[in-house]
């Protein structure tokens, strides 16, 4: 998804979570129960072609790196015996050839890293023989071979990837214009109950503005003393998803802090700091938003003494 189609998608969330919310009424108006169950239908087949787009480019990513890593080390293996023949045989032209350090190759663009690698593997080819005496093997460089073209097939994987990646974004574009057509519906619906109704009918609409924001914050946090409103620096706070620890943080300058990346979820936040007691609270993480999370801290009640 784009970064528009992304801020159209969360605003349908937020308005089916805001329909659930007030089944109840809502439910009454004609007709409404079937657009309802048709939103969250499309809703969850949005959100499973995301979850496989997103696992399968982090899948070829990981492939891709696990293949270079592999080349590099058996490149880098046959350099390094390639360049003490030519050192010690006087051999100029193949040093300058072959004088990669790990550096020079680590740092190279893909294609760029493939290039120099073939380079090295067809100097072996060339100095093997001259080379056995330091275990320039046909052996080596079979596996040499065998490296290099499997990192060069997977290099072409992410074009096929990026193909269905394009194609899975277009079903996503299509079920997200299905969405829009529906809640063209319920507009027409909700507008019934604008005077027997107004909150409920000026919630709806606040709910279904479309919020296109910048950067890539998730999260926005601010600790403060409860009974001040002086910020609180210095205080752990601890984000758990069904029990487990996903992220901790602690309050900066001025009680802040952000988070730039989290899943979404239902979280168990609590939040220490010495001299007030523990909080804890439950926040809800909605994906492609700006959540925001106001934090207020209570000092321990001084204790009575008898008189």
């Amino acid at each position: 998804m784009n970064k528009k189609q992304n801020g159209i998608y969360a605003m349908q969330r937020r308005v089916y979570n805001f329909f659930t919310r007030n089944l109840e009424l809502l439910s009454t108006l004609p007709q409404f129960l079937t657009l309802y169950n048709l939103l969250g239908t499309t809703i969850s087949q949005i959100n499973l072609l995301n979850e496989e787009q997103e696992k399968d480019t982090s899948g070829l990513t990981k492939q891709k790196e696990t293949l270079r890593g592999n080349a590099f080390k058996k490149v880098m293996n046959l350099q390094r015996r390639l360049l003490a023949f030519a050192t010690f045989t006087n051999n100029d032209v193949l040093v300058k050839q072959i004088s990669y350090t790990d550096t020079d190759l680590s740092h190279l663009t893909d294609n760029s890293f493939l290039s120099a690698c073939w380079v090295i593997y067809h100097a072996g080819v060339t100095n093997q023989l001259a080379a056995a005496e330091y275990e320039v093997t046909p052996e080596l460089l079979t596996e040499v071979k065998t490296a290099i073209e499997a990192f060069g097939t997977v290099i072409d994987t992410p074009k096929e990837g990026q193909i269905e990646k394009t194609q899975t974004s277009s079903e996503m574009g299509d079920l997200i214009q299905e969405n829009q057509f529906t809640l063209g519906k319920t507009d027409l619906l909700v507008d019934m109950l604008k005077d027997s109704h107004p909150k409920i009918y000026k919630e709806y609409y606040d709910t279904r503005k479309v919020v296109n924001r910048s950067g890539s914050l998730t999260v926005k946090a601010l600790v403060t003393d409860a009974a001040t409103n002086v910020p609180v620096v210095g205080a752990v706070v601890s984000f758990r998803l069904d029990g487990v620890l996903m992220l901790e943080k602690t309050s900066a300058e001025a009680g802040r802090f952000n988070v730039k990346s989290m899943d979404e979820g239902n979280y168990v936040v609590t939040t220490t700091k010495m001299g007030y007691q523990t909080d804890v609270r439950d926040v809800v993480i909605v994906a492609n938003e700006l959540n925001s999370v106001a934090i207020s801290l209570k000092r321990p009640e001084a204790k009575k003494t008898n008189e």
